[in-house]
């Protein structure tokens, strides 16, 4: 759900890896961020829906019993501000492609 709502996962490494020490400590911390850019858009309860999903400590985090409950996942779409009609367009494919990897570059170099 982390990874729908902003384009990258709340752990990862910064070296390319599939899995670094760094980014272990970060699991088993549950050490993560809601970067203003990507999640300024982002309801505060899924903020917190994925609050509850990250939780460590397996007997207090939520089931997907619970999730599925939500009103975030059962109530009405609002209408998204995303406007990705530029991301689809073939012409500008390589562009997007090279600013979504500066952008994941940015942000690894930024929680290293």
């Amino acid at each position: 759900m982390y990874i729908l709502l902003c384009g990258y996962p709340p752990f990862f490494s910064t070296h390319g890896g599939a899995i670094s020490a760094g980014m272990k400590t970060k699991i088993k911390a549950g050490e993560y961020q809601f970067p203003k850019n990507e999640w300024k858009n982002v309801s505060q309860e899924a903020k917190s829906i994925i609050q509850k999903m990250l939780t460590v400590d397996p007997a207090t985090r939520v089931t997907i019993d619970w999730i599925i409950k939500c009103s975030w996942f059962t109530g009405i779409v609002p209408e998204t501000p995303i406007d990705i009609r530029p991301m689809l367009d073939a012409e500008n494919y390589e562009q997007m492609r090279v600013e979504i990897a500066a952008a994941n570059h940015a942000q690894r170099r930024a929680d290293a």
